[in-house]
């Protein structure tokens, strides 16, 4: 690609590596609204001396951005990106190097180190005689759904691309993989309820906790995942009842993270759990899965592009984490995960493997010049 065409790859990836610091810098927690502010408006100052669109948005006082290179609310490519992040020690928002060629820090991996390789990519390819159809897509909500964020960019504002791709990384074995799908997710709470009564006659009330409780091996076995390929999964996230400790529980509650492969999973586990006695079940929350066609022209063409720049293979994986691709799929638009190497998301050590991320912008910038390669 003409874009890095005299570039080494030092220089490059030493450029990238200065953003992401920059970048992880940044505090963008939920519960930090202006620093969310100020790194999106570091991403906007990026691009002030670039032949490119920036066009800011807010919803549910969620901010979101988007550069695009034509305009377009239908670029054929949308690179997309978030620069929130999930709550972390002090420490972790000093960027630091643990080992030689592991770049320390909340959001190194998820994901600001792509998100700043992106930044590059886009701004760089500004400058080509002919540049693609394209846009980057930055929101500050993924963490918590997506839903002011791509979701509102897609359904409401009305961007309509192609393909995307979103630099979340694979945290997985092999380099540089392309996530082609993604599990669902549905939140369950189950609630049980009971009769109120003094603590010292226990036996004249119904506690609601000891319900909840004895369902467990029921609630247990609509997760027996032994005979699955790739089996539908529970996290007992959350679990509170009662009022008062010297008080018989009148109501308890168990909150589940279920992760599905498709809607027929999602379906069977939730009859299932609506037969347990005892218990009501409501859904608090859905992200549909993601099912890309590993023979997408856009698909084929990214994965050719990876396998030349990088010298290796490249495979189309799953993988059980959701993003904001499933906003993407729910709007008909296919879309991948591909991200620089990067592992311990969430993690009290999470890390950016920098020397992959020459690769990686290379990748990215011979794709948007010929997305689907005959």
């Amino acid at each position: 690609m003409a874009a890095y065409g005299e570039e080494s790859r030092t220089s490059l990836r030493e450029r990238v590596v200065g953003t992401t610091v920059d970048l992880v810098e940044y505090r963008t927690t939920e519960d930090r609204p202006e620093a969310i502010d100020d790194c999106l408006s570091y991403v906007a100052d990026f691009f002030a001396d670039a032949a490119v669109s920036v066009e800011r948005y807010s919803h549910g006082d969620t901010p979101s951005l988007v550069v695009s290179l034509d305009g377009s609310l239908s670029p054929e490519l949308v690179f997309h990106g978030h620069l929130d992040v999930v709550p972390g020690a002090d420490r972790l928002f000093t960027p630091r190097y643990v080992t030689d060629g592991e770049l320390s820090g909340r959001g190194t991996a998820d994901m600001k180190g792509g998100l700043a390789a992106m930044m590059h990519v886009v701004r760089d390819l500004s400058r080509a005689d002919d540049p693609p159809s394209l846009a980057l897509m930055v929101v500050s909500d993924e963490e918590r759904g997506g839903y002011d964020g791509a979701r509102y960019l897609l359904e409401e504002v009305g961007y309509d691309p192609a393909f995307c791709i979103t630099g979340e990384p694979n945290n997985l074995d092999g380099y540089m993989n392309i996530v082609h799908r993604q599990k669902g997710v549905i939140r369950i709470d189950l609630l049980a309820t009971g009769e109120p009564a003094h603590a010292a006659t226990p036996e004249q009330g119904e506690s609601a906790i000891e319900t909840l409780l004895g369902t467990y091996p029921a609630i247990e076995a609509v997760f027996d995942a032994s005979a699955d390929d790739w089996p539908t999964t529970v996290n007992y996230g959350h679990i509170e009842g009662g009022t008062a400790v010297n008080q018989v529980a009148d109501n308890a509650r168990l909150r589940l993270d279920v992760r599905y492969p498709d809607a027929g999973a999602r379906d069977r586990a939730l009859t299932a759990l609506q037969e347990i006695p005892d218990l009501s079940v409501e859904s608090v929350g859905h992200g549909a899965p993601v099912d890309t066609d590993p023979d997408d022209p856009y698909v084929r063409g990214l994965q050719r592009h990876a396998e030349w720049e990088l010298g290796c293979s490249v495979d189309l994986v799953r993988k059980p984490h959701t993003s904001d691709l499933r906003h993407f799929a729910t709007h008909g638009v296919p879309g991948v995960a591909f991200g620089p190497e990067a592992y311990g998301s969430h993690e009290g050590y999470e890390y950016l493997v920098v020397d992959s991320l020459p690769d990686y912008c290379r990748t990215l910038a011979a794709f948007a010049a010929d997305p689907c390669p005959s």
